[in-house]
């Protein structure tokens, strides 16, 4: 029998703009109010049948009045993945609670849970293969996603590990594929931020590893955005040995920020040039203000203060 492993959970290249989609304990950790993120991700434009992720998230901040030394975060997140015969839907709910350590910095701890809907389509009938001889096969799993998150004015650390309960892809006497499961998936994201001294300007290269606890080679994102008041931001990301991103976002009103990123394929597959293309749109109808820190209210979230 061949064993084959292969990417199971989605990753974005505006991974700093989709913390909360990574890791619950995100929700609610910046802003007040509500907050919503929608986003699209096309990959590998040109092959049939090409992955395409589409996601929509919100959030509420609950109890952040003044200087509160905690409060709390809801959220709720939808996901619906497709590549080739595989169309998966995920849907979950999140709480978060905050805490103040001392002044500047804080500590984080969040847990999403929902289901995961995975099945197979029959754009693909082959009479050779068992698994697509099926009549559009789906399995219901349950997720789990604990995650942690510190956070001080210039410096980020999260870490969530996605599917936390191990699922076989099976319910009764219903399959997709044999002895199939979903592994675990460790997210660690680091990032930090340094502000010119006429804080016109706020630079933040970050990093996110990418690690299946089956021991399997782990993804690595390195990512670098410069910021200009707080309004647009442009930056590269590199993928290792996968691809090379160029990123723009833009802020619009205060409370609307825009993202857009192209990924060029370094790996043997671009001689098909199977580029891909990422949008994201944010907003929020509440401007935060507790932790400005200069008058021209950089940013100071990660990557927008959205």
């Amino acid at each position: 029998m061949l064993q084959l492993e292969a990417q199971q959970s989605t990753h974005y290249t505006q991974f700093m703009l989709n913390e909360y989609g990574v890791n619950p304990a995100v929700a609610g950790a910046y802003n007040t109010g509500i907050n919503f993120l929608v986003g699209r991700r096309t990959q590998w434009i040109g092959f049939d049948y090409s992955p395409e992720t589409n996601f929509a998230s919100a959030f509420f901040t609950l109890g952040k009045k003044g200087y509160k030394y905690y409060w709390h975060g809801v959220g709720a997140y939808v996901e619906n993945d497709k590549y080739g015969v595989f169309n998966n839907q995920l849907i979950t709910l999140s709480y978060a609670f905050h805490y103040k350590i001392v002044h500047g910095y804080y500590l984080s701890f969040g847990i999403a849970a929902g289901v995961k809907n995975l099945a197979l389509s029959n754009l693909i009938f082959n009479l050779s293969d068992p698994a697509l001889l099926q009549r559009s096969p789906n399995v219901w799993l349950p997720t789990v996603t604990p995650g942690v998150y510190f956070r001080s004015k210039k410096f980020t650390i999260g870490l969530a590990i996605k599917d936390l309960y191990k699922s076989k892809l099976q319910q009764g006497n219903k399959s997709i594929g044999v002895e199939g499961k979903l592994d675990p998936t460790a997210y660690l994201t680091i990032s930090r931020k340094y502000i010119s001294l006429e804080y016109d300007y706020v630079y933040i290269p970050a990093i996110q590893i990418q690690e299946p606890l089956t021991g399997a080679i782990p993804s690595v994102d390195f990512n670098f955005i410069a910021l200009y008041r707080g309004r647009i931001g442009m930056g590269v990301s590199y993928r290792f040995q996968d691809a090379v991103s160029a990123v723009l976002q833009v802020r619009v009103m205060k409370n609307i920020i825009i993202g857009f990123s192209y990924d060029y394929a370094l790996s043997r597959f671009r001689v098909a040039n199977p580029h891909s293309l990422e949008g994201m749109l944010g907003f929020s109808p509440i401007a935060s203000g507790e932790e400005e820190y200069n008058a021209i209210k950089a940013s100071k979230c990660p990557t927008f203060d959205f």
